[in-house]
């Protein structure tokens, strides 16, 4: 008999962070603030008995390795004798500090423990999914704040029983605009010295956003961010000061990508000249079985 389980995980996109170094997976992490997204990832788990074990992973309908959900899978089965399928979908590109990662590591894990009769707390999903994403140098800072929803204050990194997490309830549209090629997160941080200038500007950053939380203020400071970490290209900063004419807009960290609010139409019409484009809202819920 095949047992199911469909959970959604909202993307996330990150203005600016800190990272914290640690040799514990789950005590690793990103202090920083961000949005989660509307846009996530959907996954169907589907698993049943079988004399050997087998795994199947697809993305959008495609065949795929997936490291991340691979190891997500192995952590919560173990040495147990099951055939698993796992049928993952979004409209989210990879690479672009969207969260897609993040969002596939906890779908996954919510989904199979359903299919598996929903054996583990909940914390322990999420602290399993952020221990993978740093595992396979994917991600820091995603998954927790993705869990909750909302805007986001990390204060403390790491997995739930580290972490320390404050979130805003923000109802606001946003646009999600692809500027050019994809940033692979480990080649950003397996850098020293651009670690150590994320480190210095974005810790200040995120204590000063802590004074004072706000919408806007994360357009603001995520913008000082780009510029002062030299994480922005020169196209980057020209389109973030273009949109300030019809709303706010920050860089997608870590992503050749931003993230904007206003004026839709204009703030559209406007990104269309430079790459894709993608409408969505800030998701409050958090991630969820279905």
């Amino acid at each position: 008999m095949v047992s199911e389980g469909e959970a959604f995980c909202p993307g996330h996109a990150t203005a600016f962070f800190e990272v914290h170094e640690d040799p514990d997976p789950r005590a690793k992490g990103s202090r920083g603030a961000g949005l989660s997204l509307s846009l996530g990832v959907r996954t169907v788990a589907k698993v049943r008995e079988a004399r050997r074990s087998s795994l199947d992973i697809m993305v959008n309908e495609r065949r795929q390795k997936a490291e991340v959900t691979q190891r997500v899978v192995e952590k919560l089965t173990g040495s147990r004798s099951l055939e698993i399928k796992i049928l993952s979908e979004t409209p989210l590109p990879v690479s672009q500090g969207f969260g897609v990662s993040a969002a596939a590591a906890l779908s996954t894990a919510l989904a199979l423990d359903e299919a598996l009769g929903g054996g583990l707390p909940r914390d322990e999903l999420v602290a399993i999914a952020h221990e993978t994403e740093v595992e396979c140098a994917t991600g820091l800072g995603d998954v927790v704040p993705a869990s909750l929803g909302g805007m986001d204050l990390r204060w403390k990194p790491g997995a739930p029983g580290y972490s320390e997490v404050r979130t805003f309830p923000v109802q606001a549209d946003l646009l999600l605009a692809v500027l050019g090629q994809e940033i692979p997160t480990k080649s950003i941080l397996r850098d020293a010295p651009k670690v150590a200038t994320i480190n210095r500007v974005g810790g200040a950053l995120v204590d000063e956003f802590s004074r004072s939380p706000s919408f806007e203020r994360l357009f603001d400071l995520g913008n000082r961010f780009a510029e002062e970490t030299g994480l922005a290209n020169r196209t980057m900063l020209e389109v973030i000061r273009a949109s300030r004419m019809f709303g706010r807009a920050t860089m997608a960290m870590l992503g050749n990508s931003l993230f904007a609010t206003g004026n839709s139409e204009q703030l559209a019409s406007l990104y269309r000249k430079f790459g894709t484009l993608q409408r969505c809202e800030v998701d409050n819920e958090g991630a969820r079985v279905l």
